[in-house]
């Protein structure tokens, strides 16, 4: 078994978020490498002007690829180590009742519309420099998590059990104490979050374009008779009302009043309309 498919038991079997994390994890560590050797032989490599997003806008019209890859590279070893824990926590606990294509829809949006502003804030006067790191990007994730869940608890070291939303609050703050023109990119991926999230409560799913990430063998076959057409439609149209639901009774009384039946029927529930 490779490593991204042992990470991937640990991500609820999730791709998009077993490829997320471990693709923070290894870009980082092959900057660094870059750096080190850079420092000993006495050569240096611009990884950092040409994967960062620069906030002189003609610059970026050069380099309009930083609009992507600046949000996978960090410089930092706990600037990293906070946005992959914090896109490994808030990515599982949306992915109880949501899929990869949204995870990557959220995550990649966040991102970008975080670039977008930061330029925009940088346009005007408010923050300079270079943008790298994907907090954007996890605050998006988290706020769709949020919104979704909001009373999901969560056990805190020291704490106890808070609600996701509280979390997501808490979070939101401690991301905008820094100043400068990082604070534009964070409520770039605040509004995209906010955007998905409520989009998804009133019935409107924005990944639904997404292709799913289920492999079709070459030899795979497809029933089309209308009879079992409407069978599997009447299932999923089933499977979605009861997993309302439960949704409803967490929200009323949140995670933790669900029986350990129910909760197996959730994460059943969860993965069959992932397919």
């Amino acid at each position: 078994m490779t490593i991204i498919n042992k990470w991937k038991r640990y991500c609820d079997g999730s791709s998009a978020l077993a490829w997320l994390t471990l693709g923070l994890v290894l870009i980082w560590i092959i900057v660094t490498v870059i750096t080190i050797l850079g420092h000993l032989m006495h050569f240096t490599i611009p990884v950092a002007q040409w994967t960062t997003l620069p906030s002189f806008f003609p610059l970026f019209l050069s380099r309009p690829w930083t609009l992507l890859t600046y949000m996978m590279v960090h410089f930092d070893v706990l600037h990293m180590l906070f946005n992959v824990l914090w896109l490994y926590w808030f990515g599982r606990i949306m992915l109880v009742t949501l899929s990869d294509r949204h995870l990557l829809l959220s995550f990649i949006g966040g991102g970008i519309i975080g670039g977008l502003l930061f330029l925009v804030a940088a346009a005007i006067g408010y923050g300079s420099g270079w943008l790298c790191g994907c907090s954007a990007a996890v605050i998006a994730v988290m706020c769709v998590a949020a919104i979704r869940l909001p009373d999901h608890r969560i056990r805190l070291f020291l704490i106890g059990e808070v609600k996701l939303k509280w979390v997501a609050v808490a979070c939101c703050l401690l991301t905008f104490l820094g100043g400068g023109g990082n604070q534009a990119a964070h409520i770039g991926g605040l509004i995209w979050g906010i955007a998905i999230g409520l989009m998804l409560r009133n019935g409107i799913d924005p990944a639904k374009w997404i292709p799913n990430f289920h492999r079709v063998g070459s030899n795979a076959t497809y029933d089309r008779r209308p009879d079992m057409m409407v069978r599997v439609l009447k299932q999923r149209q089933n499977d979605m009302e009861r997993l309302d639901s439960l949704l409803d009774k967490i929200k009323l009384s949140g995670y933790e009043s669900l029986s350990r039946k129910e909760r197996k029927e959730l994460n059943d529930l969860s993965a069959r309309l992932k397919k």
